[in-house]
């Protein structure tokens, strides 16, 4: 079974209701395919909506101060309701610093707390969507960063269900062969192998990478043949985070 993302998308997109016009600005840094790739597909999603998109694109070259002086433009700018930070940032440059200048009512990748971070929240919003039950299920997160398994992690806990984490540490393999339900995102494509998982197993792909000119996931194609479900690389994920991002832009705009 293919868990597609777009119906998902489209049922939050239904429920949404614009009291405003609100603004996003996305600070894009550097070259990166994969970023821009979701940069142009919050814009076109933000036109369909009526929502204000603003992109700030920097050179790879720009340094901390660049940026930091750009967020900081953005947080005293009334107009723009929400920032978001393309990641990932170019080498050198201190992610965390960088997101930690982010007002945190502007904060709609939900890094300082006050919004949930759109992805961990479309994850959620895929197993509710297809009806899997998650209570009383072994469900293994693959990767603790800050876009899927951290965020996803607390999501989770709120719900009372304790995820197992697997990290580059792990014997992956051993945990997730047992899964009820895999999540990977690590953006290493191909990472998750056929023989890594269960015929029973959900799996979900939130990991993004370049891979030979394309967009690919943490599965490898092999895997969609054996398990009872999974989402796709691009089409599953991807947008029902745009979805959730969103959403948290309406709110912040409120």
């Amino acid at each position: 079974m293919v868990l597609y993302g777009k119906p998902v998308a489209n049922k939050i997109y239904s429920q949404l209701k614009l009291t405003n016009q609100p603004t996003l600005g996305v600070i894009l840094v550097g070259e990166d395919p994969a970023s821009l790739i979701y940069a142009k597909v919050k814009e076109k999603r933000a036109k369909i909506l009526g929502i204000n998109f603003k992109l700030f694109h920097l050179a790879g070259i720009a340094s901390e101060k660049r940026i930091i002086h750009l967020i900081d433009e953005l947080n005293k700018n009334r107009s723009i309701d929400g920032v978001v930070i393309q990641l990932p940032l170019p080498e050198g440059i201190d992610t965390d610093k960088i997101l930690k200048q982010i007002q945190p009512d502007k904060d709609i990748d939900g890094f300082g707390g006050k919004f949930s971070p759109p992805t961990a929240q479309a994850i959620l919003e895929i197993l509710k969507f297809y009806q899997f039950e998650i209570k009383n299920k072994k469900i293994v997160i693959v990767g603790f960063g800050r876009l899927v398994g951290k965020p996803l992690a607390k999501l989770f806990e709120k719900q009372g269900i304790k995820p197992i984490i697997c990290t580059s540490s792990s014997d992956i393999a051993s945990e997730t062969l047992t899964a009820d339900i895999v999540i990977s995102g690590t953006g290493q494509p191909g990472l998750i192998k056929v023989d890594m998982v269960s015929k029973k197993a959900i799996v979900i792909d939130a990991g993004t990478a370049e891979s030979q000119g394309k967009i690919a996931g943490d599965l490898d194609p092999h895997v969609y043949d054996k398990v009872a479900a999974y989402t796709p690389t691009p089409g599953g994920v991807g947008p029902v985070t745009v979805a959730c991002l969103m959403r948290n832009l309406i709110e912040a705009a409120r």
